[in-house]
């Protein structure tokens, strides 16, 4: 088995540079096993979990990358990567997709997320839009979340509500199966 490792890859968001990174790891015989990639505001955040060739190790893979991406404004990080466990070794959990609406204000994300910490569900996923023009203060944070099958649901949705009355903010939770059907309605 090839050992596998995560590159990240930040830069000002252009076009090509998903096509450049790729391009570069083909030319090293890497694979792309797996890949996001999101842009903030003007900002490019890519993550390629890549399965190495013998020939390459993670240190070179790192300074080959920082010499080439160098002059296209790109910055890249790599980083080993355990091997994913067996299906049946993973905790049994149960995802949810939670929605935050409200006033954008300092350690929202912060209190949000370190609830969801206490009771040990798992953020798979998160992105927070600010509003457009017409609500300029007002943010939605979508986060895609575990919950652990052990976990009450009404002790998550409980906590939840009681940060967005201390916050002000509309809190809503919903299994994600349910949240993507009303979707696509």
């Amino acid at each position: 088995m090839s050992a596998q490792v995560a590159v990240t890859v930040l830069g000002t968001d252009r076009p090509g540079i998903v096509c450049e990174v790729a391009s570069l790891l083909a030319g090293k015989g890497c694979n792309i096993d797996d890949l996001t990639q999101t842009v903030l505001q003007d900002e490019f955040a890519g993550i390629f979990l890549v399965s190495l060739p013998q020939s390459v190790g993670s240190k070179q893979l790192l300074t080959d990358l920082s010499t080439e991406l160098a002059p296209l404004g790109l910055v890249p990080y790599v980083k080993s990567v355990q091997p994913p466990k067996p299906p049946g070794s993973r905790l049994q959990v149960e995802p949810f997709v939670v929605v935050c609406i409200g006033e954008d204000q300092v350690g929202l994300i912060a209190a949000v997320t370190c609830e969801m910490k206490r009771m040990e569900v798992n953020i798979t996923n998160i992105r927070s839009v600010p509003g457009t023009a017409a609500f300029a203060h007002r943010v939605v944070t979508i986060l895609e979340v575990d919950v652990p099958a052990d976990q009450e649901l009404q002790e998550v949705t409980a906590a939840l509500s009681r940060i967005g009355e201390e916050r002000n903010i509309q809190v809503t939770i919903q299994h994600k199966r349910i949240f993507e059907d009303i979707c696509r309605v």
